[in-house]
């Protein structure tokens, strides 16, 4: 043990000691005089530009104030006067809605010429730099060939590097190999004759066991693993434009399994729709949105990696792998396809088009929500819904507006919508495959020209029952890990944790309760917060009565509402009712009320009777606005229908 000086009584300062101190006052105290001085004159520099500033935000409030009262509709929200602070607030936060998405427009538009001459300066270093030389040199004057500049500079580094090829598999046997603890406990719950209590089955491969290299013992809470009833939720069938959106959630939640937040695969679903009297067989191909934002290509190929290589005008590995997957699937020469996406799955959708018409196969339309189509070229036969809601930037990040084709060839056109935004939502918001699912709905039901009711027929025969549906898993060749959602958490992972689990434990205690999975949907920004709770019960019939949802919902709002969340969406499905889902959306709006939506799902396993016994009415969609504190109690529309 090393020695160390003994403990000493302080007697005083020596002389010396006292001398050098009174020449540090002598020489610190006109240094800390004049510092004082400079942090005045900062502190008084800072005040006024405070008060600038506090000037130009009144005149800015006043301005947007002015802009509004001139609407016959205000957008994104209505503002009184900005006479007060609150009122100033909210006016600025409409004009900071209203600015982003048109900034980010302008600055894509002139991209090529701000910053081509950073791109030269780059160029040039690469004459003498090795790690700063790449493609292309000179042509960098667009905004296609700066992303391409940027992807090779990325690589060079050991970022953004795609061109693997993809491994397929069927999505319930990537689970079985990944996660197979998943995949027994879900043939368990869609097989009615398996017994109402889950038993596993002996010999599952234990993965946690096979990494560690230890001999662990059987699971204490099978049930309890994260993904149960999120998997378990997997729709069979797409029955309209709104299904189709709805149904891109579902598959892009399903690119992260076990919902750890890391992506670990890319989903590709496939339906198959029958032949019927009058046409033959035809399908609806899906892709996954991005999944993740991290630098460097993962395992999952929808990411990061795949926008800016699509942005730069190349083929991902996530387009020749939705191709293979149509190739295996069965898909012919000559049976109408619709392809459909949002965000990167519409502009993967849009690739694969191309490439699939140059092949030889029918695909007839095309629907995304929230992609930027204007630098893809889409085939003239290939009939074009593009969804965008005009305060989403994703759609303007290209700087390009989509083409319109209305008189020649196959419609290409675009419906610009204004879903409703509450106060304080954020421009996220917007960019989710489910608010794009309600504008989808809204245009199913008041088509807004004669030209989109067309199209719509079009897609009509898609629609049609009878589907099956096979989800494919893409991954990356090579062994690449998952990678996060994002590479840097830019809000607190702990009060994300701490309200992830408070409710998954909150809602796991009610009775009746098998499994519960609470988590943010990735179907959007990165950074978007929309908790999601989906539950497997026993019964079915507790969740429909005022009583028992008024109480789950005032918990759960009550957690989210002190972590300034906007709401919750549950999904249900019940051992006893096979073939049901039940779902409701409950958010706050912009005037303290709650917006409450409530669907139901039915598929080929739903008894007639048992349908008619929980909903006598009908199991179309309801929305119910309720008054601030409506939740005691709460109207019962789960059974007023």
């Amino acid at each position: 043990m090393p020695s160390q000086p003994s403990p000493q009584l302080w007697r005083g300062r020596s002389p010396a000691a006292t001398a050098l101190l009174l020449v540090g006052l002598l020489a610190g105290v006109p240094v800390a005089l004049a510092l004082g001085i400079v942090l005045a004159a900062l502190g008084l520099v800072g005040g006024v530009l405070v008060a600038i500033g506090w000037l130009l935000s009144v005149a800015a409030a006043w301005a947007w104030y002015a802009v509004q009262r001139g609407r016959r509709i205000p957008y994104p929200f209505g503002a009184p006067p900005p006479t007060t602070r609150r009122a100033r607030r909210m006016a600025l936060s409409g004009l900071y809605l209203s600015l982003v998405p048109r900034t980010v427009g302008g600055i894509a538009r002139v991209a090529g010429w701000l910053l081509s001459p950073l791109a030269l300066l780059v160029s040039l270093a690469g004459l003498v730099l090795p790690r700063w030389r790449a493609k292309p040199y000179l042509a960098v004057f667009t905004l296609p060939s700066l992303l391409r500049k940027v992807v090779n500079l990325g690589r060079r580094r050991g970022l953004l590097r795609d061109g693997h090829d993809a491994v397929l598999t069927g999505y319930d046997d990537f689970l079985g190999r990944a996660f197979p603890l998943i995949r027994d406990v879900l043939d368990w719950w869609n097989d009615p004759l398996a017994g109402d209590d889950y038993v596993p089955t002996p010999g599952i491969p234990d993965v946690p066991a096979g990494l560690l290299g230890l001999p662990l013992g059987p699971s204490p809470d099978p049930l309890g693993q994260p993904g149960i009833a999120a998997g378990a939720m997997r729709r069979r069938s797409i029955r309209s434009l709104r299904d189709v959106l709805l149904s891109q959630r579902e598959i892009d939640d399903l690119c992260d399994p076990d919902l750890d937040d890391r992506a670990d695969v890319a989903t590709v679903r496939i339906v198959e729709v029958p032949p019927s009297a009058s046409t033959g067989r035809r399908w609806i191909v899906q892709f996954a949105s991005t999944k993740s934002w991290h630098p460097r290509a993962g395992a999952a190929p929808n990411d990061l990696t795949a926008d800016l290589l699509i942005g730069a005008g190349d083929e991902p590995t996530i387009t020749r792998a939705s191709l293979t997957a149509m190739r295996e699937a069965g898909i012919r020469p000559g049976e109408p396809m619709l392809l459909a996406g949002f965000s990167l799955g519409g502009m993967v959708a849009a690739q694969v088009a191309a490439s699939a018409v140059a092949e030889g196969l029918d695909v007839t339309h095309l629907v995304v929500a929230g992609s930027p189509l204007g630098r893809i070229a889409v085939p003239p036969t290939v009939s074009v819904l593009a969804l965008e809601h005009v305060l989403d930037p994703v759609p303007r990040i290209e700087g390009r507006e989509n083409p319109l084709r209305t008189e020649s060839g196959a419609p290409f056109l675009t419906v610009k919508a204004r879903p409703p935004l509450s106060l304080g939502f954020r421009i996220g918001a917007l960019h989710q495959s489910t608010a794009y699912a309600d504008t989808a709905a809204m245009i199913e039901a008041d088509p807004p020209d004669s030209s989109v009711a067309a199209l719509l027929a079009g897609l009509a025969p898609f629609f049609a029952p009878g589907q099956r549906i096979h989800d494919r898993a893409a991954v990356r060749a090579g062994g690449l890990p998952p990678r996060p959602s994002v590479p840097l958490y830019l809000h607190s992972t702990v009060d994300e944790g701490i309200t992830r689990g408070t409710l998954r434990q909150t809602v796991r205690r009610l009775p009746g309760v098998i499994a519960v999975d609470v988590y943010q949907s990735p179907s959007g920004f990165a950074t978007t917060i929309l908790w999601n709770a989906d539950i497997l019960v026993r019964e079915l019939d507790p969740w429909l009565v005022a009583a028992g949802r008024t109480a789950v919902y005032r918990g759960l709002l009550s957690l989210l509402a002190r972590r300034r969340a906007v709401g919750i969406h549950l999904r249900l499905q019940a051992r006893s009712t096979p073939g049901i889902t039940w779902e409701a959306t409950v958010q706050r709006l912009s005037d303290g009320r709650w917006r409450e939506s409530i669907d139901i799902t039915l598929d080929d396993r739903a008894d007639p009777d048992m349908v008619r016994r929980l909903f006598p009415a009908e199991t179309g969609p309801v929305t119910v606005v309720h008054d601030p504190d409506a939740f005691d109690p709460i109207l019962d529309v789960a059974r007023q229908r």
